[in-house]
């Protein structure tokens, strides 16, 4: 197997991981803004819930700059994708269409699948990852704004402020599965239809005890 593409093949589970985590406790946060919303005698404005909300909002911040991230000693999705750009030529869509057939499917299929994803030529189209790249810039522009003069970064100018809903971090999320999934099928023929990972205990039984017991005295 070409070098570059077993590098590939690397860069792109360690970015699902991360990715995977990221959605992962996405779906916590909001499973537990629920539990609360549903329960008045905790559904109050209170200490905890804000220092919990301001975690889950940098930590969501967090991972989904990283994924955008530039610097030369991090893997990120944005540097996978520039890397694919520049080097077009190393997956083509007859090896494509081989790691479909060397898995029991027809090459015929491999063939459209490349075709409707990375276009018609017999290698990866340049300008479709080109067009991701953007795409993905796009979508986490705002948030990578925020995370630079608000999280990482004390700004200067106290006036200048950015407004980040949690709207907005979700979109960006949204834009990063998307692509996570359509890169892990070039490589890895993988068929994601998404990265929430299924939960096979019931995490949501430490609600259902006191978390203070009387003979702590509280």
């Amino acid at each position: 197997m070409n070098p570059k593409i077993e590098q590939w093949k690397k860069e792109i589970q360690a970015i699902t991981s991360d990715a995977t985590d990221t959605i992962e406790s996405q779906y916590i946060f909001k499973r537990l803004v629920e539990i609360v919303g549903s329960n008045p005698k905790i559904n109050a404005d209170n200490l905890f819930w804000d220092h919990l909300r301001a975690s889950f909002g940098a930590y969501m911040v967090l991972g989904i700059t990283q994924q955008v991230d530039e610097r030369t000693e991090v893997i990120s999705l944005l540097k996978l994708l520039e890397d694919i750009k520049t080097n077009p030529n190393v997956i083509t869509r007859d090896w494509f269409a081989d790691q479909y057939e060397a898995n029991g499917l027809p090459r015929q299929v491999g063939k459209q699948h490349f075709a409707e994803h990375f276009g018609s030529k017999l290698e990866v189209d340049a300008t479709i990852v080109a067009q991701d790249i953007q795409e993905l810039k796009s979508a986490t522009a705002k948030v990578a704004r925020f995370r630079h003069t608000r999280i990482a970064h004390k700004n200067a100018d106290e006036r200048f402020v950015i407004d980040l809903n949690f709207s907005e971090v979700e979109q960006a999320l949204e834009k990063i599965e998307k692509l996570v999934i359509k890169y892990q099928l070039l490589l890895n023929q993988s068929g994601y239809e998404a990265l929430m990972p299924t939960i096979t205990y019931n995490w949501e039984s430490i609600f259902k005890v006191p978390w203070i017991e009387e003979r702590w005295g509280v």
